[in-house]
């Protein structure tokens, strides 16, 4: 099962960097998070993650979003999240595009050799953007994102990992052509750091690049995430 994990995020690595792109969008961005989960009990949680993200070379406001999610216990290791996603994202058309997304996430970890750790997460996401102001807001785009993070913990309260995660469009109702295909990948590498028994801070690069999309981005992201486990 371990060499499975590997051999997939390996797989994953060469097939995005021989992602053929053509034409793209550079640019380099923050993304800030901060995070807070609550046991109910052995099984069952509650978490409130709010972000905001900056674009343009960090110089301009992108997008605010805030998720609200309910994860249960399946068994050691597995563990499947609901999630609901507001966003507003910034439009200097209209002012705001308002989005809403709904998120199924089946995350599955395993401790392997020492104190390395592999975890994979498949999501299937519905999402619609400006219901109550566009004529097309009524359609929703679904994804399927499949990630994989492999992890060493470098003693009680210093993590550092590497991730890969790929998208695929399944359908999207205002562009056929892009249906069932590979859009973007991300690469990230970061570090999460235990600040005391309830709280944890971390930082990470990703890199992402888009293809097949209407001007796709390629971007450079810097985040910060604080995380409070109550």
């Amino acid at each position: 099962m371990n060499k499975h994990f590997i051999f997939l995020f390996v797989i994953l690595f060469l097939f995005e960097n021989a992602f053929s792109k053509g034409v793209s969008y550079p640019d380099a961005g923050m993304w800030n998070t901060f995070s807070i989960e609550k046991k109910i009990n052995k099984k069952f949680s509650i978490s409130l993650d709010e972000e905001v993200r900056f674009k343009e070379n960090y110089s301009q406001l992108n997008l605010f979003y805030t998720n609200l999610g309910v994860s249960y216990k399946i068994s050691k290791g597995l563990k499947f999240s609901l999630i609901y996603r507001n966003t507003q994202k910034v439009n200097f058309e209209r002012g705001w595009d308002i989005k809403h997304r709904i998120m199924f996430d089946l995350t599955y970890k395993k401790k392997i050799k020492d104190n390395f750790y592999v975890q994979m997460r498949e999501r299937i996401q519905l999402e619609n953007k400006n219901i109550f102001s566009s004529e097309d807001g009524k359609y929703i785009e679904s994804f399927s994102r499949t990630k994989i993070e492999i992890g060493y913990n470098i003693n009680r309260n210093l993590k550092a990992y590497i991730s890969e995660e790929m998208r695929f469009q399944i359908v999207d109702p205002r562009n056929a052509e892009s249906n069932f295909g590979l859009h973007r990948f991300r690469q990230a590498a970061g570090f999460n750091y235990k600040l005391t028994l309830s709280s944890t801070i971390g930082a990470y690069y990703l890199v992402q690049l888009e293809s097949r999309v209407y001007k796709p981005n390629d971007l450079y992201i810097f985040g910060i995430e604080y995380n409070i486990d109550l």
